[in-house]
C-alpha cells in the first residue's frame, strides 16, 4: 500500500513538472534526452510521452529509461515507441543506480576487445571501467574464482599486457550454463588506469558515431 501511494505521488510530480530529463544506456554509455508528458492512461498504468529524437537510437538496444527524482534514481521501461512518442509503464525503482556510478563504464567491441586473465584463465571482458571490469564466462571456467578474493591480474588492451589488482564482488548466474563477474580494481599502475581511461575514450567515440548514424 505504501509502495502504491509513492507511486501515485511521483505521477503526481510528474503530472506538474511535464518535461523530465531522462538517460538511455547504449553500451553503458547514458544518452541524454528530455521527453514531455501527453498523456497518463491510469488504467493501464501507462504513460505517453512526446519523444525526443536523442533516446531513441539507444531504444533500439535498451527498453529503459532512467531518471532521477529527489536523489533517487527511477525506471520508466519503454513499451512502444516511435519518431514522436513514446509509452512507457509507470517509473520503478531503480535497482541498478546506473546515474549515480563514478566512474564511466563500456561495454568492450568485438574490433577491439579486452581480455582478462587471472591465473591460467584468460576471459574477455564485457564491459570496463575505471573503478572494474565485468565478465561473463561459463560456469566451468569460472571454478577456481571465488567471490570476495582478491586477485593478481592482467588486462589485455589493444594486445598489450598490463598489471592490475581486483576483488570480485560478486558471481551471478547470466542464463544458460554462464555466470557473470564483476571484479572492483583495488590496485592500477599509472600506466594501466590511463590506458583503461584512453579505451573508455575510443569506446565513448564508435558509440557516438554509431548513434550519429542512427539518427541519419
Amino acid at each position: 500500500m505504501e509502495e502504491n501511494r509513492s507511486v501515485w505521488k511521483l505521477i503526481g510530480w510528474l503530472k506538474k513538472v511535464k518535461n523530465l530529463e531522462v538517460a538511455a544506456f547504449y553500451q553503458e554509455v547514458p544518452i541524454k534526452g528530455k521527453i514531455e508528458l501527453s498523456d497518463v492512461d491510469e488504467k493501464l498504468e501507462q504513460i505517453i510521452w512526446k519523444a525526443d529524437r536523442a533516446i531513441i537510437p539507444p531504444l533500439k538496444e535498451t527498453r529503459h529509461l532512467y531518471f532521477k527524482h529527489n536523489e533517487e534514481v527511477f525506471i520508466l521501461t519503454v513499451i512502444a515507441y516511435d519518431s514522436k512518442e513514446i509509452a512507457t509503464s509507470f517509473p520503478t525503482f531503480a535497482l541498478d543506480k546506473k546515474l549515480n556510478r563514478a566512474y564511466v563504464r563500456v561495454k568492450t567491441s568485438h574490433e577491439n576487445p579486452v581480455f582478462v586473465k587471472i591465473g591460467d584463465l584468460k576471459f574477455s571482458a564485457d564491459d570496463i571501467s575505471e573503478a572494474g571490469v565485468g565478465i561473463i564466462a561459463s560456469k566451468n571456467s569460472v571454478e577456481g574464482i571465488k567471490e570476495g578474493e582478491e586477485y593478481e591480474m592482467s588486462l589485455f588492451i589493444k594486445d598489450e599486457e598490463l598489471p592490475a589488482k581486483g576483488v570480485v564482488v560478486y558471481i551471478k548466474d547470466a542464463g544458460s550454463n554462464f555466470v557473470r563477474l564483476g571484479i572492483k580494481f583495488t590496485e592500477l599502475k599509472h600506466k594501466t588506469r590511463t590506458k583503461i581511461a584512453r579505451y573508455i575514450m575510443d569506446r565513448q567515440r564508435e558509440i557516438a558515431k554509431k548513434i550519429s548514424l542512427f539518427k541519419s
